[in-house]
């Protein structure tokens, strides 16, 4: 018997994430306010499936024995306090990248096509044409996993060039430099926490478009709105930002050119999540290797 703690993205979605889970392992013992526990409760916690660990939850936990991330990112679960021994594993579903790269081409072709200059002029009430080729530019892709690799495949279909950049490889100003159109699909970790910053957007081209659909905290946000505000870059598309929810008074609200949504390129559905962390829970048990094991040094 095992009980479980769930730590959704939000607490509302909690009783959901539980049904879906009781669906397929209804032996499951499941807790879902970690509020309201006391210290012999959070002591029957031997597993853990969520998105992020509260500030000093972990610690409490003296008999976890595995933490199963619901998303790909899982540095918010990579907390100081979660006892080094404890291993966790990530779900890897293809229909969130599915989800992603359908929501990076939306944005790459709206910014490639110039539709934010057609919606100016509808508001206009201007029948003016700006004739255009069909679009073909470089875009960098920054990361080359699951996501990486599945955005790239319906750009390169509609015609544009697609260059990976991984560590180790081109330096990363290289490629920015010839890239009008740049996509974030990397793990957040130590060495790419800010990793697009004024120097960085100084080295893309004047006019270069950035999407983000990994982490808020690879870019550095007021280098990002001081490069769209000077003209140097013409906006981005950001789905994650550094604060979620994002507070109504941030400034990233009202740039021009910058494109706001609040994290919903792709959703992995909880009867996916469930039915991975139930086939997860019976490798744990049996004593097989873990599917979608994380390297914590590495972070991803």
């Amino acid at each position: 018997m095992h009980t479980v703690l769930l730590l959704p993205p939000d607490p509302s979605m909690s009783p959901a994430l539980a049904d879906a889970v009781r669906a397929v392992a209804p032996e499951l013992t499941l807790l879902n306010d970690h509020r309201s526990l006391d210290e012999a409760q959070l002591a029957q916690v031997d597993i853990v499936l969520g998105w992020r660990f509260p500030p000093g939850l972990a610690g409490r936990l003296p008999n976890l024995r595995w933490v199963c991330s619901m998303a790909a990112g899982v540095e918010k679960l990579l907390v100081p306090d979660l006892a080094p021994a404890v291993p966790m594993s990530r779900l890897v579903d293809p229909e969130q990248a599915l989800g992603i790269a359908q929501y990076v081409t939306a944005m790459v072709l709206r910014h490639a096509r110039e539709l934010p200059r057609y919606e100016v002029l509808q508001r206009e009430r201007s029948w003016t044409r700006h004739p255009m080729p069909a679009a073909r530019h470089r875009v960098g892709m920054l990361g080359w996993g699951e996501v990486g690799r599945a955005v790239a495949e319906p750009l390169r279909a509609l015609g544009f060039e697609v260059e990976p950049w991984r560590r180790g490889g081109v330096p990363l100003h290289t490629l920015l430099a010839r890239c009008p159109i740049v996509v974030i699909a990397l793990p957040l970790t130590r060495e790419t926490s800010g990793l697009l910053d004024a120097a960085a957007f100084a080295a893309m081209p004047r006019g270069a478009y950035l999407v983000n659909v990994a982490r808020g905290g690879h870019i550095v946000e007021a280098d990002l709105i001081a490069a769209v505000k000077s003209g140097h870059l013409a906006g981005a598309a950001l789905d994650v930002q550094q604060r979620e929810p994002l507070p109504a008074d941030d400034p990233l609200w009202t740039v021009p050119g910058i494109t706001v949504t609040p994290h919903i390129a792709a959703q992995s559905p909880h009867a996916t999540v469930a039915r991975q962390f139930v086939d997860g829970l019976a490798c744990l048990d049996a004593g097989r290797p873990l599917p979608n094991l994380v390297d914590r040094h590495r972070g991803y």
